[in-house]
């Protein structure tokens, strides 16, 4: 059934490059939603390639118009040229003025048609007796009706923000339960969901399949909030938030880069079927990196050697990939705490999961001391500015407190796509990503293999142990 009808008056192109006459480099000037690394693998280099010419330069420093030096190769000199033509080609669709987005040249009043498919069970509301117990306390655990509304809560206070900017959005949401494959296909059988922008379903594999295929027959966008399965990427018109498990590894190894003076790298793994795709990559990338010392070790098999490549004078990057759940799990962090105990005086950061924190007899000190990090993709990071202010926002609109996950994922899902599909208009699914999204909590890059796939959610965030505090360091 459709739950209710919410009107808010809520409401890129690709690299560009010169070739000057000049044999060792060319230029390549800065477009919105652009990295160092997308760049690097553009043009068949690595980061460090491109660092080492431009003085200065930064993964973090980057600005749309830079224009910055690209060593010149045979596989890339070719590749440079190619587009030095498609910008003059293309110079009439964008703007000469680089302060002017293409946001400006649209008209403001632009409408898009969202429908939210949420598990909000709506027939069982006149089942809550709010006189017999706590809500604050016990409403997830005994009512399924409160258990993604702060989703669509999330998603309330980003279009009360929209609506101040000028951005004009009508929200439709459908109550679906999780694996209510009839639900969903009632609700899409509704006259009204052809007409929808984007379509956001918070819902378990099977009617997510079925919403989805619903997106690639009609070349509607989807959204996937949650899944970990890279196998939603078969379909072009998805865009999967939860960063994969290739992106942690490519994230950490950017952050290890940045941070770190040719560290002593030690990454331990058990051998699990879950583990070996990780553990290659990690291996894939690291063979390519001349300048790192590293090392990978099965603890299963190796556990005495974990800390013989830990050495004074060094940085000294440890990387667990062991999966950190239940009492064998925690035996483990133990007696790894208690090997790195051993190395008195090196200098080492230890990176493992999340789960650490949750370990009954881990103490966040011996976290600390070893200068613990960990990558979440949403977590209450309250040195976070824009969760902060998020967060006095949630408390005036709902007199309440956010939850872990999806009052922040509801806002920033519908902080990002409703100022990137109306701001970048008709290029929106060749160029999603826009650098006017300032308000996120956790701003998102999206990128594709190909144009036969999906878009994958490239940025997640790296948190760490400090004063006894959780604060992120790079986002």
């Amino acid at each position: 059934m459709i739950l209710c009808l919410l009107t808010f008056i809520a409401g890129l192109p690709k690299a560009n490059a010169q070739n000057k006459d000049n044999d060792t480099y060319g230029w390549h000037i800065i477009s919105r939603g652009e990295n160092l690394y997308r760049i690097s693998r553009h043009y068949y280099l690595k980061e460090s390639d491109i660092i080492e010419i431009n003085q200065g330069l930064t993964a973090e420093n980057l600005k749309i118009g830079q224009k910055i030096k690209i060593p010149l190769t045979t596989r890339n000199k070719k590749l440079l040229k190619k587009d030095d033509s498609a910008k003059a080609k293309n110079q009439n669709l964008y703007s000469q003025d680089k302060n002017k987005s293409i946001s400006q040249s649209l008209p403001i009043n632009t409408h898009l048609n969202i429908a939210m498919f949420l598990p909000l069970h709506y027939e069982k509301l006149g089942e809550l007796g709010f006189t017999n117990f706590n809500i604050n306390e016990k409403r997830r655990k005994e009512y399924k009706s409160f258990e993604y509304i702060t989703f669509y809560e999330g998603a309330r206070i980003a279009l009360n923000q929209l609506e101040k900017d000028g951005y004009n959005v009508s929200l439709y949401v459908y109550d679906v339960a999780e694996n209510d494959e009839n639900a969903m296909k009632q609700a899409l059988s509704r006259s009204e969901i052809k007409t929808m922008n984007i379509l956001i379903p918070l819902v378990f594999k099977q009617p997510f399949d079925i919403c989805a295929e619903y997106a690639l027959q009609h070349q509607i966008p989807i959204v996937n909030p949650m899944s970990p399965n890279l196998s939603i990427l078969n379909n072009n018109e998805v865009f999967k938030i939860q960063p994969s498990a290739a992106t942690d590894v490519e994230t950490t190894m950017r952050y290890i880069r940045s941070n770190y003076d040719k560290p002593n790298i030690t990454i331990i793994h058990s051998n699990t079927n879950e583990e070996k795709p990780i553990v290659n990559y990690y291996k894939q990338l690291l063979e390519n990196s001349n300048d790192l010392s590293w090392t990978i070790i099965d603890y299963n098999k190796f556990s005495a050697r974990v800390t013989e490549k830990i050495a004074m004078g060094k940085d000294n990057i440890v990387i667990s990939l062991c999966n950190n759940k239940g009492s064998i799990d925690e035996n483990y962090a133990k007696e790894l705490l208690t090997k790195l105990k051993a190395k008195i005086g090196c200098n080492i950061t230890l990176f493992g999961s999340y789960e650490w924190l949750d370990l009954p007899s881990i103490d966040i000190a011996a976290l600390q001391q070893f200068n613990f990090h960990f990558l979440f993709s949403y977590l209450n990071d309250y040195s976070n500015t824009n969760f902060v202010n998020f967060v006095k926002e949630y408390r005036a609109n709902f007199k309440g407190e956010p939850d872990k996950i999806y009052a922040a994922l509801g806002y920033d899902i519908m902080m990002f796509f409703v100022v990137s599909m109306i701001d970048n208009g008709k290029n929106f699914m060749s160029y999603p990503n826009t650098d006017n999204v300032k308000k996120m909590i956790n701003p998102f890059f999206f990128d594709r293999k190909d144009d036969k796939s999906g878009y994958q959610n490239k940025r997640t965030t790296i948190y760490r142990i400090s004063n006894y505090k959780i604060i992120s360091v790079s986002r």
